[in-house]
């Protein structure tokens, strides 16, 4: 029998397809109003009559196996399709077959999701941070990339040794992130043989009104060639091997020196060309260390060169999101349209979880989350623990605060 014929066995005496509801779970506060319009957006994608897993399904179950910790493959998830009853009861399907998720992760687009993306974002007013300092210089774009382990070995995946010495394989994640709003605007995933993560940023397109921030361990020559050719502007930190021929030093004033800018000064770097570029030298406040920054903004402030840098650890705290509080450690897919779309539903995840609590999305408040979703805690006893919670971590602060004092 084949599968699709298999499958509409299983699925004989359900609902019918067209009649998808949003889970109970989903549905606290704004994050109705977002899922309800865009699943049903996301039930057309590629729809054909014999499909049996439709798009609006898979994102559901993955929204739902991103609060249960022990769903963490393929098969997990086809196991708890048919184990446990609050995945059960929000699909079409009594069984989400592990054969039928890969086939989908493969082909769904996961650039659909990212409406659903940028809408939550407007819902969480915290993480829409506004700079006056940062006002017309564009969209600020922050670039790296970091390392995800695999459940299973492919061949377009890294082989990396492991703390104990043996081999692993992962995927990198590259990104680009908008640091005053806290969301993803380009994505791409590495393998095995696809080079730098710099040229990785560059396949996914310069935007031109955008300003570039990076670490010296991320970026090359061709990246910064990349970003300037593309009429766009950047701050990135310098190798320490990097000669920088100083053309002539720009005075600093008083309020540059109380930012611990150092020096500032107009110039060239022969292996990218004769453009005329800045080099920004800042002192690091904790560590006492001088930060040699390269710019193309020759007429901003030094001390905003410098506070445009000090964003570029958003991106670092993004990723720690992902792994600490997502738990995006391993990935479920083995190919890469897949994992993206992992990344994408993730995040999903989590911000609902910050629209439904009112809170910043940490462990704490993902444990509670996981506690809805299983059952085993109502919404409105979350609530009130998470309540407590904030005011006992006030009182803390001001107990610490005044015992500094003393």
């Amino acid at each position: 029998m084949c599968h699709t014929c298999e499958m509409s066995q299983v699925r004989s005496g359900k609902k019918r397809a067209d009649e998808f509801e949003v889970p109970r779970e989903l549905t606290s506060g704004h994050v109705l109003k977002v899922l309800k319009e865009h699943l049903a957006t996301l039930r057309a994608d590629r729809a054909h009559p014999n499909r049996t897993l439709f798009y609006d399904e898979l994102l559901v179950a993955l929204l739902i196996a991103a609060y249960e910790p022990c769903i963490d493959s393929l098969r997990t998830l086809d196991d708890a399709s048919v184990s446990q009853n609050f995945l059960r009861s929000q699909i079409t399907s009594t069984r989400l077959a592990k054969s039928t998720l890969s086939d989908a992760m493969a082909t769904m687009n996961p650039q659909c999701l990212l409406p659903i993306l940028k809408r939550l974002i407007l819902q969480v007013p915290n993480l829409q941070r506004r700079d006056p300092d940062l006002a017309g210089l564009g969209r600020i774009l922050a670039v790296d990339g970091s390392h995800f382990r695999m459940a299973i070995d492919v061949m377009w995946a890294m082989a990396r040794r492991k703390a104990d010495g043996q081999k692993g394989c992962s995927v990198r994640l590259n990104l680009q992130l908008d640091v005053l709003e806290f969301v993803p605007v380009g994505v791409s995933i590495s393998g095995q043989g696809d080079g730098s993560e710099g040229r990785a940023i560059l396949a996914q397109g310069i935007r031109p009104d955008a300003v570039y921030l990076a670490d010296r361990a991320f970026v090359d020559q061709v990246f910064i060639r990349g970003v300037l050719e593309a009429q766009a502007d950047l701050v990135v930190r310098m190798h320490a091997d990097t000669r920088f021929e100083t053309l002539h030093q720009k005075p600093l004033d008083q309020e540059n020196k109380e930012a611990h800018v150092l020096s500032d000064a107009i110039g060239t770097i022969k292996t990218i060309g004769p453009r005329r570029l800045r080099e920004v030298i800042v002192r690091d406040p904790r560590s006492g260390r001088s930060v040699r920054l390269l710019t193309s903004l020759l007429d901003v402030p030094a001390r905003i060169i410098g506070k445009l840098y000090r964003h570029r650890w958003t991106i670092e705290l993004f990723y720690r999101w992902l792994k600490c509080v997502a738990r995006v450690r391993h990935l479920i897919s083995d190919s890469r349209n897949g994992v993206t779309l992992q990344f994408y539903a993730a995040m999903i995840a989590v911000l609902a979880g910050y629209i439904v609590t009112g809170t910043k999305p940490g462990l704490y408040e993902y444990n509670m989350l996981c506690g809805v979703m299983r059952g085993t805690t109502i919404e409105s006893g979350m609530l009130e623990v998470l309540a407590r919670r904030a005011r006992e971590r006030e009182l803390e602060r001001i107990r610490k605060a005044r015992k500094k004092q003393v």
